[in-house]
């Protein structure tokens, strides 16, 4: 159903938008703006490279755990003050999560209208 993405080591602005073979448009989590839905497709933190200060593996896990699973509705509730770290997730309807920028990048999604 998801297009698998190969990605190797880039700049982050390489990674603000990938394309799937249906042209939607896949980019990461960080990059919606408050009050917008989207749906996540892909947790990885590959194309993080050294912005990942935690063992290889780690940072997608605790993701997962926290509800960040494929297929799951995301809503960006708030924003914080300052360079609009941390922002508020709500994932489905019912869990209100903080979230760094940061770990937000590895989490890939589309928009819904």
């Amino acid at each position: 159903m998801y297009t698998k993405f190969n990605v190797t080591e880039t700049s982050l602005q390489a990674m603000e938008v990938l394309k799937k073979e249906n042209s939607e448009t896949i980019f990461p989590l960080h990059l919606i703006k408050k009050g917008e839905r989207a749906e996540v497709v892909q947790v990885t933190e590959k194309h993080l490279g050294k912005n990942n200060t935690l063992p290889e593996g780690e940072l997608e896990r605790r993701l997962l755990e926290m509800g960040f699973v494929e297929g799951t509705e995301v809503t960006l509730q708030h924003e914080g003050f300052i360079k609009k770290d941390p922002m508020a997730v709500l994932i489905r309807v019912c869990s209100l999560v903080a979230i760094r920028r940061k770990e937000a990048q590895a989490i890939l999604v589309r928009k819904l209208s």
